[in-house]
């Protein structure tokens, strides 16, 4: 009892979230698809490799990554985490089914990215209604609460 007391003050200390390993394991591997897919999209369009589309393919996944930091960095807040934020999207569309959800976190994954990106591109600091950390925690706070619902929770 009083080691469990223990974990659970640790656990709150640190301010992590703890999901299951397979929520994990689906937001890493979105992740890496996601920053590489453009990658094999110059491929696939160009009909295979040549020497230009190397440069083209590292250009757009330097620019990619850098949206990415950007958009953690004005994401992110003391509260919720950038990768917290993920954790608990893709937790919210686990059915138990690996491949299922899998598939269904690649979705809500793909959409918070995208949504995630356009907040921090309207961002301020000096407007609570703009302000990035705020307005993703938002949208990750109705992602979890979609998740209840659709349980029979309230």
């Amino acid at each position: 009892m009083v080691g469990e007391s223990k974990r659970e003050n640790s656990k709150r200390a640190s301010g992590r979230l703890e999901a299951p390993a397979c929520v994990h394991v689906y937001v890493w591997v979105f992740m890496v698809a996601f920053s590489v897919s453009q990658t094999l999209c110059v491929l696939l369009v160009n009909n295979g490799i040549e020497r230009g589309d190397g440069l083209e393919s590292l250009v757009t996944i330097g620019l990619i990554q850098v949206a990415f930091w950007t958009t953690q960095r004005r994401c992110s807040s003391e509260d919720l985490s950038y990768w917290d934020g993920l954790l608990v999207a893709a937790a919210s569309v686990t059915t138990g089914a690996n491949l299922i959800s899998l598939c269904r976190a690649f979705y809500l994954l793909f959409a918070v990215v995208i949504v995630s990106v356009l907040i921090a591109v309207d961002h301020d600091d000096r407007c609570a209604r703009r302000h990035a950390g705020l307005r993703f925690a938002k949208l990750i706070i109705r992602l979890h609460k979609q998740r209840l619902w659709s349980n029979g929770h309230s």
